[in-house]
């Protein structure tokens, strides 16, 4: 898949974790019949306000419309999509390149690590 911007690339992220997300919500009310809450993280504010807000802008129309189920689940409350701050967010070590100190601060987060 090509994307044309970065908020692409975070919306198509977004929809592709919740479409997973939600499948893993089933499995696991199927196996436990228990309802779970299911919280979705993202360090881009500009797609999380995209994910969140109805209104179309020039700049987003190109975004295609099968990742606009997304704020459909959210209004819902299916799945909840928070903001991480970057400082905090433990994908990093999983996605680019990290100082020491941050590849340690993520592994505490993480919890792999004493």
């Amino acid at each position: 898949m090509v994307a044309l911007s970065t908020t692409e690339v975070e919306c198509i992220a977004i929809s592709d974790a919740i479409k997973e997300a939600m499948w893993l919500k089933g499995l696991v009310s199927e196996l436990l019949v228990v309802e779970v809450k299911t919280t979705l993280m993202c360090d881009s504010q500009s797609a999380i306000h995209l994910s969140k807000n109805q209104a179309h802008h020039e700049r987003t129309k190109h975004i295609d419309i099968r990742h606009h189920f997304v704020r459909q689940v959210i209004e819902n409350k299916t799945v909840i999509l928070t903001k991480v701050a970057r400082e905090d967010n433990a994908a990093d070590i999983f996605t680019k390149p990290i100082p020491t100190a941050k590849f340690k601060h993520c592994i505490k987060l993480l919890q792999l690590g004493q």
